[in-house]
């Protein structure tokens, strides 16, 4: 949490403000409010990271 990451939303998440994109290793990254922001890279901070079965999840927000 609070690290800085640079990321291309490439499509919408499963929430309606959710945008979605990957980190190079294929860890997936939800960021909110990012729904209307494919196609573009953004700034994001870390909220939280969720370990799963598949493997991590990254939570982020747009940087403001």
């Amino acid at each position: 949490p609070d690290d800085h990451l640079r990321i291309k939303i490439v499509k919408k998440g499963e929430a309606a403000d959710q945008g979605v994109g990957y980190l190079d290793d294929g860890t997936m990254v939800v960021c909110e409010n990012a729904s209307g922001e494919v196609g573009k890279e953004l700034d994001t901070l870390v909220t939280k990271v969720h370990q799963t079965s598949a493997g991590r999840i990254i939570f982020v927000k747009p940087s403001v």
